[in-house]
């Protein structure tokens, strides 16, 4: 390998690293902000997972009625 061909084989290793970390920041940002919500969860009543506090309490006979189904 010449001389200019490492010196291009380090500018796009460098580029790819680059670019790597930016997609990877981007990721977390737009992850932490635009994807999540502000509402209250509870563990669902008779259930091994979470739902929306809110929701649950507009209804909870429309819960337990949609239980049974």
């Amino acid at each position: 390998m010449s001389d200019s061909e490492n010196k291009a084989a380090t500018i796009a290793k460098c580029a790819v690293a680059v670019l790597g970390v930016a997609i990877t920041i981007c990721g977390l940002l737009s992850g932490s902000s635009g994807s999540k919500t502000n509402r209250k969860t509870m563990k669902a009543p008779a259930r091994n997972h979470r739902i929306f506090r809110d929701d649950f309490e507009r209804d909870p006979a429309a819960y337990f009625r949609n239980l049974r189904k």
